[in-house]
């Protein structure tokens, strides 16, 4: 009877499985571009030129040095300037470019854009293994997998957030190998972690607490043992594989490893770019942001019921890691199990992560996106909180009725968000806030993701055969989103930026580097009329001006 139910449930998630892949194979090109791309795709082309300086292919040596002269310029500095950037993710798409001569900007960026699904796909089959791993549940852990991809902004994003979401699915995957090391301290599993954990840290650097704090771990379960040979070789053993293979992975690193290393961990905790931006009605720096800016934006962004699941499920954690520490003298240990372990490597991690951002005065901007690495974190004490709603409810309670209830909701509001908001589901804000006109309040469209779409309703609207002539009243450089339409329509729009003179249309998506409460740098001149706006739920996202026609004699 076990077995056929085991049976049924595997048919399930490949089901569900299967329909997920397909929906995102069928949406991936509704999104539009956002203005770090192209670096992320010039930082591929760099770092393959440097590679191939040590090959004999000149052939292709031309065509790379082809498309970096074709991409001229990016938001972020220039990768000579500033290469700690990694880039597992950018490399082999310049090389796969390269290699099969994919010259149409809307074709390599759709392949971006299908890569980054995938990748994060792949990612959520991952967290499926992390949940059977330590809860040992069927039906339950469908539910742990819809709060890692229905949570809209993730979901958003997971098409085209080519640094974020990718550093978030490689941690994902890395942590489901640490748990295989934690359940058998093997060479085969030492072997794999090590590789998973320096891809993610080539990411970026911030995955390195991952290997770190396993280390510290398994070094604090050994203490009151008697010295093993063994574990230190596996220990010794670890360390060099992974720093070889972050070594191997990571181009920069090869002129210096320690040096560069280092360099790159201190970049990451002091970054240079100073940037204004809106953060609760109010302008802040990049470098003096509010000490809970980053439990703010969580907080705001993320389904409410994802949100009552981890405070449940983090404070189970914190009390029985409290309790155990308080008792640790009859208990001897801080867990009393491989599962208690896990439980603790994530909640460490967790807190130390976020403690660590909170306190360093690390820089951060544009929401919570740099650190959307934290969501699985939040998913895996959120489930904590689920099977907490299941025992009250069917066991404490016998109210199994409301179980229904309780999944219908932490499920179905979050994906009728998506398809509410498809395709801008990452410019979702949760019903904690309340405010009328949240753009003046947070940062919305600080992508510029909208561009395509502004595009693509002005071709729609303009009758005319003349060119659509365009100013932007924003720091949103307009022209990138030109990359991501077919060539007939890219040929109708030419972009003066801040020219409004020279224009008939000006873009307003209330995106500024200025307060444009004292700074009227953006300010639409007078003889513009709005005609156009796109409004998300309670955010007014862009506004179309057009020229006045003026029909004095």
């Amino acid at each position: 009877m076990l077995m056929r139910s085991n049976n049924f449930f595997k048919i399930i998630i490949f089901i569900f499985y299967l329909l997920y892949l397909v929906l995102g194979l069928l949406i991936y090109k509704d999104f539009g571009i956002t203005t770090d791309e192209e670096f992320q795709r010039y930082s591929g082309f760099y770092w393959l030129q440097y590679i191939l300086n040590f090959t004999p292919f000149e052939n292709l040596k031309l065509v790379v040095e082809g498309k970096l002269l074709e991409i001229s310029s990016f938001t972020l500095p220039n990768p000579k300037d500033f290469p700690f950037y990694g880039v597992i993710f950018d490399l082999p798409l310049a090389f796969y470019e390269s290699l099969f001569q994919i010259n149409d900007s809307q074709n390599y960026f759709y392949l971006r854009h299908k890569v980054n699904f995938l990748l994060f796909f792949i990612s959520s089959i991952y967290v499926y293994k992390i949940l059977r791993n330590r809860f040992n549940e069927n039906f339950l852990t469908i539910v742990g997998i819809l709060l890692y991809i229905t949570s809209p902004r993730i979901f958003g994003d997971s098409f085209f957030n080519n640094k974020d979401i990718v550093f978030l699915s490689l941690i994902t995957i890395s942590i489901y190998y640490c748990f295989k090391v934690i359940d058998n301290f093997n060479y085969k599993n030492i072997f794999l972690f090590s590789l998973i954990a320096a891809i993610a840290t080539s990411a970026r650097i911030i995955g390195v607490f991952l290997p770190i704090s396993l280390i510290l771990i398994k070094l604090f379960g050994e203490l009151d043992k008697k010295f093993d040979l063994n574990f230190l070789t596996k220990i010794l053993i670890f360390l060099f594989l992974y720093f070889l293979f972050l070594t191997i992975l990571w181009p920069y690193l090869w002129d210096d490893p320690l040096t560069n290393f280092l360099k790159a961990f201190s970049i990451f905790s002091n970054y240079i770019i100073d940037i204004k931006f809106l953060f609760d009605g109010s302008y802040v720096s990049s470098k003096k942001l509010p000490l809970l800016y980053i439990p703010t934006w969580i907080i705001i962004s993320t389904p409410v019921f994802t949100i009552i699941c981890f405070i449940i499920g983090y404070s189970f954690c914190f009390r029985r890691i409290l309790l155990n520490v308080l008792n640790i003298e009859k208990k001897k240990d801080i867990w009393i199990n491989k599962e208690e372990e896990k439980d603790f490597y994530i909640f460490a991690n967790f807190t130390l992560i976020v403690a660590y951002l909170i306190f360093s005065n690390t820089v951060l901007y544009n929401g919570w996106r740099q650190v959307y690495f934290l969501h699985f974190f939040i998913v895996y004490f959120a489930f904590f909180g689920i099977k907490y709603f299941f025992i009250y409810l069917t066991v404490l309670r016998n109210l199994k009725g409301y179980v229904v209830l309780v999944y219908l909701l932490i499920i179905l509001l979050p994906i009728f968000q998506i398809y509410k908001l498809h395709p801008f589901q990452s410019f979702y804000f949760n019903s904690l806030i309340s405010k009328k006109n949240i753009h003046n309040y947070y940062e919305v469209d600080y992508w510029g993701l909208s561009g395509r779409n502004f595009l693509e309703k002005l071709i729609k609207i303009n009758n005319d055969k003349e060119k659509i002539k365009v100013a932007v009243a924003s720091w949103i450089p307009l022209n990138r989103s030109l990359s991501i339409l077919n060539y007939e329509n890219k040929e109708k729009i030419e972009i003066f930026g801040q020219n409004y003179h020279e224009a008939n249309y000006i873009f307003l998506n209330n995106t500024s580097e200025v307060n444009k409460y004292y700074n009227k740098k953006y300010e639409i001149p007078k003889n513009y009329e709005k005609i156009e706006e796109l409004i998300i739920g309670k955010i007014l996202v862009y506004e179309i001006f057009k020229k006045k026609i003026n029909n004095s004699p």
